[in-house]
């Protein structure tokens, strides 16, 4: 059964399926629909829970034999594996065999990280597609992030308007754990009050949370040293690249559409209109644009994503490396290089 995200509450309401696999590109949405199926599955009686992470030398063996142990406290149980890939050769086997003849009284739980189209496909997949559900949890879209903010901010009872949500999105695209966690902070800040983008602004301004936007001002000052300052001390305090970067593309994305209308315009403030970027946001875009080319901000975003490619990857040392050269570049330290 392949599920989406926005079905699992349905599906759940109706009954658990004995096998769920839930993978995918967003680790907030996997995370909170781990969560969902575990809330369903204690609700249902499910109250012992073990645990197996998968790393190099794991016997899959010891999932076998807690599939056939019986329980000593209860009747139903939730046996988990958690993998940052798909399977190894031992793994796709045993899956397949698990899927084959689910154990009793046992819900299987396999969580991973982003999967291909090949695996996705693979026969260990669609065995557990088969015997249970699948739950793929795709990147939110560009056009699609405004939305999905607007009704997290809904569900949690924050009532913003239309200008404080665009703000909200425009900070937080690209990273939904910062947006998710913001909402919280806003639920908390201004109970029962309608949120403008006034009061947004100066929450922000305020909060410690936002200092990966401190980088992203820096950057597009043109401060080369302090945008270097602020990426070694967000480093330090354990933010992770991928959640530097998403901060740092939106910015650059706004950059590189009012760098094209520049060119054609040469007026920076019809420029930023142009490019979408909201009002209370355009004075530092005003001082960057007249400096940047087109084609060096598209090239940016290409190295952004490359980035993106090398954590997901497993190579987080080198996109450190990548994302300290990406910001000397945007900031203006690097040198500029012709197009051939």
């Amino acid at each position: 059964m392949q599920l989406k995200s926005a079905q699992l509450a349905s599906h759940l309401a109706k009954g658990l399926a004995p096998i769920y696999l839930v993978a995918g590109e967003e680790p907030l949405l996997i995370q909170e629909a781990l969560d969902a199926i575990r809330a369903a599955a204690r609700r249902k009686g499910y109250s012992e829970r073990e645990v197996f992470d998968v790393e190099r030398g794991f016997s899959w063996q010891r999932v076998l034999e807690a599939g056939a142990s019986l329980s000593l406290f209860a009747t139903l149980r939730i046996v988990e594996i958690r993998m940052a890939s798909g399977p190894d050769d031992e793994g796709r086997k045993t899956l397949q065999a698990i899927a084959a003849q689910p154990p009793q009284d046992v819900l299987l739980i396999i969580s991973c990280g982003a999967l291909d189209k090949r695996q996705r496909e693979a026969p260990w997949a669609r065995a557990l597609d088969a015997a249970g559900a699948m739950l793929y949890v795709w990147p939110v879209k560009s056009e699609e992030f405004v939305p999905w903010l607007d009704a997290r901010l809904k569900a949690a009872g924050v009532q913003a308007d239309a200008d404080a949500v665009k703000l909200l999105a425009e900070r937080t695209e690209g990273n939904l754990l910062a947006a998710a966690q913001d909402v919280e902070k806003l639920k908390l800040l201004f109970p029962g009050e309608r949120i403008s983008a006034e009061m947004l602004a100066q929450a922000v301004a305020d909060s410690a949370r936002f200092e990966a936007f401190d980088l992203n001002d820096r950057v597009l000052d043109g401060d080369a040293e302090g945008s270097v300052r602020s990426l070694q001390r967000l480093r330090e305090e354990g933010y992770a690249p991928l959640e530097i970067l998403g901060a740092l593309s939106w910015s650059l994305r706004s950059l590189a559409k009012a760098a094209i209308h520049y060119a054609k315009l040469r007026d920076a403030a019809a420029a930023c209109e142009a490019a979408g970027i909201f009002r209370a946001q355009q004075a530092k875009y005003l001082r960057a644009v007249p400096r940047v080319r087109p084609a060096e901000a598209l090239g940016w975003m290409q190295r952004a994503a490359r980035v993106d490619q090398m954590v997901k990857t497993g190579q987080e040392a080198a996109a450190w490396e990548e994302l300290l050269t990406l910001i000397l570049a945007a900031s203006g330290a690097a040198p500029r290089q012709t197009r051939s």
